[in-house]
C-alpha cells in the first residue's frame, strides 16, 4: 500500500513560541526599488485567520493573541517575505522586491498529452481533496494556475504567480494559498483505479496560507461542520499527542493487526520550551481515532517535534496514509481554530 506524503501550509517552518498573553508585532514595509512605503500589503501569521494590511505609511500592527507561527509579508507582483523568528520589542522593516518571473510561458512539449481540463481535475482532486468539504470548494482564480504533466516521469506539477483563492463553502473559509510547490507522482505502467483516476504513489505540496471566516449563515451550523472536519484530523491527533492524552481521548493503536500499548512504541520528551515536545515513534502503526477513522502513521526519521497548536516539524519525519493521509486543503482548519469540544 502506497503512502501519501504532503506538506500543508501549517507545517512549512519550524515551530515557533506560544504566548499566553496578547502581544503585538509591528513594522514598516517598503518598496525595495523606490524606497517608498507600500500601502495595502498583506501581513499575516501563516495558516491562521490572524492578519492585517499596511496603511498609507506602510505601517502594520498585528495582535499575536495566543498564537504565533511564521510571519508572512505578501503583495501581488512582489517576492513574499517569511519571517520565522520575531519578537514584540522590535519594530521590523521589510523591503519587498519585485517578482521577475517567466511563469506561464507557452512551452510546447510532446511529453504532455493531458488536456488542461484533465490536469485541472487531477490538481483539484489532490490539492483540495475529494471529501464533502473538498467538493464544496471552488478556486476563484484557477486561470492563474500553470499545470504540466511529464509522461516520462509520470508527474503532474503546478505553479501559480498569485496566491490561489479558495472558497470553502462548507467550512466557510476563504483561503489565500501561496503555492510554493505541488507534485503528484503516478504509478508507471499502471491502469486506472475503479474511479477512473490513475494510481498515485505520492502527493507533495507546500505553501503559506491566510484564512478569512465567511460568516454568511448561522454560526452554530458553521461550528458544527468545522468540528466534524476537526475530528479525526492530523491537527486533532497532534494536539492530543502534545497533551499526552491519546489514551484518554480513546485512540487505539495496532501493530501487525494486534492492539498494542502505545507507550511501548512512542516516547515523549520535554524540551526547553513549555510549548514544545520531542517525539519518537519506533514503528509504523495503525491507529483508530475515537470517531472510528483508521489511519497508518509511519516514522521516516528518529525524532519530530510538536507544539501546543498541533503543529509538527520536520514534516518529512513522519507520513500518514488512510484517513489522515487523504486529508487535503479542503479539510484543513487554521491553527488558531479552537473547537467547542476542547473548551
Amino acid at each position: 500500500m502506497f503512502q501519501i506524503n504532503f506538506k500543508l501550509a501549517s507545517f512549512l517552518f519550524f515551530l515557533s513560541i506560544f504566548s499566553l498573553q496578547a502581544q503585538q508585532v509591528s513594522g514598516v514595509v517598503y518598496n525595495k526599488k523606490t524606497q517608498e512605503p507600500m500601502e495595502g500589503v498583506t501581513v499575516y501569521f501563516n495558516n491562521t485567520t490572524i492578519g492585517t494590511i499596511t496603511n498609507s505609511k506602510g505601517i502594520f500592527k498585528l495582535d499575536i493573541q495566543e498564537i504565533r507561527t511564521s510571519l508572512v509579508v505578501s503583495f501581488l507582483g512582489f517576492k513574499k517575505i517569511v519571517q520565522e523568528n520575531y519578537s514584540e520589542d522590535k519594530v521590523y522593516t521589510f523591503y519587498l522586491e519585485e517578482e521577475i518571473s517567466v511563469l506561464n510561458e507557452v512551452v510546447i512539449s510532446t511529453q504532455d498529452s493531458w488536456t488542461r481540463e484533465h490536469k485541472l481535475i487531477q490538481f483539484k482532486r489532490h490539492f483540495l481533496g475529494y471529501s464533502k468539504n473538498a467538493r464544496s470548494c471552488s478556486i476563484l482564480n484557477e486561470d492563474e494556475i500553470f499545470l504540466k504533466f511529464d509522461e516520462k516521469s509520470m508527474q503532474l506539477t503546478a505553479t501559480s504567480k498569485t496566491p490561489i483563492i479558495i472558497k470553502n463553502d462548507n467550512l466557510k473559509y476563504e483561503i489565500a494559498y501561496d503555492l510554493q510547490d505541488f507534485e503528484v507522482t503516478y504509478k508507471i505502467n499502471s491502469t486506472n483505479n475503479h474511479n477512473g483516476h490513475p494510481y498515485v504513489e505520492r502527493v507533495y505540496y507546500e505553501g503559506t496560507s491566510y484564512y478569512k471566516s465567511l460568516l454568511d449563515e448561522p454560526k452554530n451550523r458553521i461550528d458544527k461542520r468545522r468540528e466534524e472536519a476537526y475530528k479525526g484530523s492530523v491537527l486533532y491527533f497532534m494536539r492530543a499527542l502534545f497533551k499526552d492524552t491519546l489514551i484518554k481521548d480513546r485512540f487505539t493503536f495496532y501493530y501487525n493487526k494486534e492492539q498494542i500499548p502505545i507507550e511501548n512504541y512512542l516516547s515523549l520528551y520535554k524540551t526547553q520550551h513549555d510549548n514544545l515536545i520531542k517525539v519518537r515513534l519506533y514503528k509504523a502503526l495503525d491507529v483508530v481515532d475515537p470517531f472510528g477513522c483508521q489511519s497508518t502513521i509511519t516514522p521516516l526519521d528518529t525524532y519530530f517535534y510538536v507544539n501546543s497548536l498541533g503543529n509538527y516539524s520536520p514534516v518529512n519525519a513522519i507520513s500518514f496514509s488512510g484517513y489522515m493521509g487523504e486529508q487535503r486543503v479542503g479539510d484543513a482548519l487554521p491553527l488558531d481554530y479552537q473547537p467547542t469540544l476542547e473548551n
